[in-house]
């Protein structure tokens, strides 16, 4: 308190006390007031202070009395807080009542500085009746709480403790609503200590949070003083019960021994221990997302790991880091975590409840700033752990816990932070604190402290400042009842580690890294005087808060925020904005040969490479932009978990707005790609394909990005995902020529069939090919020119080569290989009956014939006369197909369309790519048939050998499956 304000209240207790006379014992109680504040000395000057202030008083009347204090209360109005102006009120009452009586005119200037200071007349009463009240009957009175020996049962009282061993005296404490403070006094004559101090009697003091009554009685707590003016509120009341739980790592290493505590609502409880020691790990096992491998805990008598759903909307998880979206403002954090935690509410009661969380947390002013991320920040470290609190308090759990709240925070920050954890405890919630190096402050906060040990051993729970007496106690430490400082109240924390931590020191005096008590012994005497903490278990279910949207509504919501971060990001949206074509650019540009002056397409021997490369940057750009997605969010996914709200909801959210975010990229790419290589016609099929190819990328990028740990690990991996679609594609390597344990003669090898660049390369080409205006009028007589050539070209004479050996083989007699035999007579009968079908006459008599034991010269003779018969029925056809494809041509020429359209639509190296008129190998035996090689491109009717047989050459344009 400042000089002004003590002098300004001096000299309002000076126009008080002078109303009527003043007499000593007022006096004296002003000087016990002061002397609870101040030293000796100053104690004498401002006694003298107040008695020049009374010698300027003389002929003072009431009007004017009034008219001062006024004028001294606007003054002080804005110094003061609400703790002070009780605080003030008290003392002011305890002073005026020290000569036992009010007079009417002290009774209208005190009722004057009530107005003044804004204090309920309700409030008043309690103040006034906690200072007059000199037997427990006279302080009966909502709000004050009794402490004695006796067991008033079901009697008219409010509040009551019973300490059986306070049996001369008992204690009061008084509870100010309007600052939510505590004020403490003492009638007796047992010698009781508040703080280590004594506390006389009659004497009216502060009770701060932290405080602890002693005598010759069980400890009295703050935190039990604040639980028995819980105890009649309406708000939930829950236990909780931890068991003897123990957590196994998957190593086999112990995270937690024997862990065992119970309260009730209504507590603030902090859990300390070094670096190892487990505090994490228990967070994470009390608020279920580890299952403990022993033990049980149990809220309001349900084991919430074996029956999950009673924590669904109860459990709040604040975790060390900050797991906000940064591209997104405070408001937004919040206002999309609230979307998902209350279907019911409208979008105005959603935003007030916003505005008024962020206003009780000191963040309206921040409200529309992005939050950043810690390594780019907007709003400072303290502003971000409120924004990280806010979105767990919007929906005000039961049950909180903060994992280290007041790490790299300044010690103001700290203690807003704390403050705001104890507002919610005394609400009636249970909050969970991982804390590290708390100040003397924030470390009096807590009701409860666990102690962990390294190694997962408890090794102390009770009260914060017993803590320090108890290891003091425990290591023979002189003073070991003073567990804070007497002059000023404060306690260090460090202290209980200091003691819990010694090393031993050797012979010659150095200090050893051995450890004087073990952690294992630091549990054994705990356990040994450790109290059974027993707590009234609620049977009621836990209530939830949560109502969470439907599914459909979850992937709005998801998706909207996801779709507001990454717009807020601008360099995200620039560089996939203009990915996409400058790479469209780039490629198309260095692709567009030309051998002369004029460009053409169909002269272009690139196309092929450019619609290859294109499939390959779809997949690049598709996994680069999911790749990402779904381990950046596993921190906010696991906070939100507690919220148990959709994953097929999450994900398909994800997925709807990559999606979209691939169409965008791979139209950009098509438009300006074509555009400048002038491939008409094939904008919207070449999008489909890349689109497709792009979306199979998001999907693959997100799986990757839910299985890896690490945004590095994903972006290393992706080399070995992409690799493959190069070599595999049928392009770089040709599947003919691949290792002799991965390739297929006849058709696209297993390995191929599982490259999505293989299929989406394939159908670009021969939607090239197939379906320019040029080709699709040629199509028809093309294939049935190819099919007759090849025919005629290279099946009968490989048919009639097969008739000959066989001819020569029958005259050969006993010499003859008879394996190879069979396989010649199986191969000609299986390619003669395929090619009855296919000129449509009824199965030959002597074809009938063709096996091995029947097989003679007049089989072969008939197979003979058949084949020469099939080559004049082919070249009959491909006669009529040239003949019809001439007079189209004639036509074409004659309109002065033809060269335009071929060149414009028709490209030589597709066509070369897709008949595969490069290769040498034209036709194989294969399995008892002669595959054919060339010109898949025309194959329309793949011959199968079963129904499980999908597979087909490369390029052909009509598949068995997909």
């Amino acid at each position: 308190m400042s000089k002004s304000l003590l002098e300004a209240l001096l000299k309002i207790f000076a126009i008080i006390v002078k109303i009527d006379e003043v007499t000593d014992s007022e006096k004296n109680k002003l000087r016990d007031v002061l002397g609870n504040q101040l030293s000796d000395q100053l104690v004498d000057e401002y006694m003298q202070f107040f008695e020049d202030e009374l010698s300027k008083l003389n002929n003072l009347d009431l009007e004017s009395a009034e008219k001062r204090i006024r004028e001294l209360c606007e003054n002080l109005e804005n110094e003061l807080t609400r703790h002070q102006k009780a605080a003030i009120l008290l003392q002011l009452l305890a002073v005026i009542m020290a000569d036992g009586e009010f007079s009417p005119s002290e009774e209208q200037l005190i009722d004057l500085i009530r107005r003044e200071f804004k204090i309920d007349q309700k409030d008043f009463a309690s103040l006034r009746k906690f200072v007059v009240g000199r037997s427990t009957g006279q302080l009966n009175d909502k709000e004050i709480l009794i402490i004695d020996s006796n067991d008033y049962g079901t009697t008219n009282r409010f509040h009551h403790i019973t300490r059986p061993n306070l049996k001369d005296g008992f204690l009061a404490i008084l509870h100010v609503s309007l600052s939510d403070s505590f004020f403490i006094k003492f009638i007796g004559r047992q010698e009781v200590r508040l703080n280590g101090q004594i506390l006389l009697s009659n004497h009216i003091k502060a009770f701060p949070a932290g405080s602890s009554i002693r005598g010759k009685f069980k400890a009295v707590y703050y935190s039990d003083v604040v639980s028995t003016f819980l105890s009649n509120d309406t708000s939930e009341t829950l236990s909780m019960e931890v068991k003897h739980i123990s957590y196994k790592f998957r190593n086999g290493n112990i995270g937690l021994r024997d862990i065992h505590f119970a309260e009730n609502s209504g507590k603030l409880m902090g859990i300390m221990g070094a670096s190892g020691a487990g505090k994490s790990t228990l967070l994470n096992v009390l608020n279920g997302s580890d299952s403990p491998s022993s033990g049980e805990v149990l809220l309001n008598g349900v084991d919430i790991h074996k029956n999950p759903g009673v924590i669904e909307g109860v459990i709040g998880f604040v975790p060390q880091d900050d797991l906000l979206l940064d591209d997104l403002t405070g408001y937004e954090n919040l206002y999309y975590a609230a979307k998902l935690c209350f279907a019911e509410k409208s979008e105005e009661e959603i935003d007030t409840l916003v505005l008024k969380t962020l206003t009780n947390l000191g963040l309206s002013e921040t409200k529309n700033l992005k939050v950043g991320s810690p390594l780019d920040k907007v709003i400072s470290g303290g502003q971000r752990k409120r924004v990280n609190i806010a979105l767990e308090l919007l929906r005000e759990p039961s049950i909180l816990y903060v994992d280290e709240p007041t790490s790299g925070l300044s010690s103001r920050d700290s203690e807003n932070i704390m403050d705001l954890l104890k507002e919610l405890s005394l609400n009636g919630k249970i909050i969970f604190v991982v804390i590290h190096q708390p100040s003397s402050a924030i470390f009096k906060m807590f009701d409860r402290l666990l102690v962990l040990d390294t190694g997962g051993y408890q090794i102390y729970y009770g009260n914060p400042v017993e803590a320090v007496t108890y290891f003091k106690d425990a290591s023979k430490m002189v003073g070991a009842d003073e567990g804070e400082c007497i002059s000023c109240g404060n306690v260090n924390p460090e202290q209980v580690f200091d003691i819990i931590e010694s090393k031993m020191i050797d012979e010659y005096g150095w200090v050893t890294k051995e450890r004087r008590v073990s952690p294992e012994k630091w549990a054994t005497h705990y356990e040994k005087q450790a109290e059974d903490n027993k707590i009234e278990v609620s049977q009621s279910k836990p209530k939830s808060t949560l109502n969470r949207p439907g599914l459909l509504s979850q992937v709005k919501i998801f998706g909207i925020r996801d779709i507001k971060s990454k717009l807020a990001n601008k360099q995200y949206i620039l560089i996939n904005l203009l990915e996409a074509p400058v790479l469209a650019l780039i490629l198309a540009f260095i692709v567009r040969y030309s051998d002369g002056n004029q460009y053409h397409f169909g002269n272009n021997e690139n196309i092929p490479s450019y619609l290859f490369m294109s499939i390959i940057v779809a997949l690049f750009m598709g996994m680069t932009v999911s790749a990402e997605e779904i381990i950046k969010d596993k921190k906010i996914l696991k906070r939100e978990s507690f919220l148990n709200l959709s994953k097929g909801s999450y994900l398909s959210s994800k997925l709807v707005i990559m999606f979209s975010i691939s169409a965008i990229q791979t139209l950009l790419f098509v438009l300006i790609g074509n555009t400048i290589l002038g491939i008409e016609g094939m904008y919207f099929s070449l999008w489909a394909i890349l689109f497709t190819t792009s979306a199979f990328a998001n999907l693959l990028g997100l799986n990757i990005s839910a299985a890896m740990n690490s945004v590095v690990t994903v972006y290393i991996l992706i080399p070995f995902l992409i690799i493959p679609q190069l070599l595999l594609s049928g392009v770089v390597v040709k599947f003919d020529q691949l290792n002799k344990f991965l390739r297929n003669e006849t058709n696209v090898p297993i390995i191929g069939d599982m490259m999505v660049s293989r299929w989406m390369l394939e159908g670009a080409l021969v939607e090239q090919f197939t379906g320019n205006e040029f080709e699709e009028i040629y199509y028809p007589y093309d294939k049935q020119i190819s099919d007759t050539r090849y025919a005629s070209v290279y099946l009968i004479p490989s048919l009639n080569q097969t008739v000959n050996t066989l001819s020569h083989q029958l005259d050969s007699g006993e010499a003859v290989n008879q394996k190879l035999f069979e396989a010649n007579v199986t191969l000609l009968r299986n390619e003669l009956e395929k090619q009855l079908a296919v000129v449509g006459r009824k199965q030959l008599p002597e074809i009938d014939q063709v096996t091995t034991a029947a097989l003679d010269k007049k089989t072969l003779q008939a197979a003979t006369d058949f084949l020469s018969t099939l080559k004049s029925f082919n070249v009959r056809r491909q006669s009529a197909a040239v003949e019809k494809k001439d007079s189209i041509t004639t036509e074409l020429l004659n309109a002065g369309v033809f060269t335009s359209l071929k060149q414009d639509h028709y490209n030589e190296f597709v066509a070369q790519t897709v008949t595969n008129s490069l290769s040498t190998r034209r036709i194989i035996e294969h399995k008892g048939e002669l595959a054919r090689l060339i010109d898949p491109i025309f194959m329309t009717d793949v011959p199968t050998s079963g129904p499980l047989d999908y597979r087909a050459p490369l390029y052909v344009p009509q598949k068995h499956f997909l």
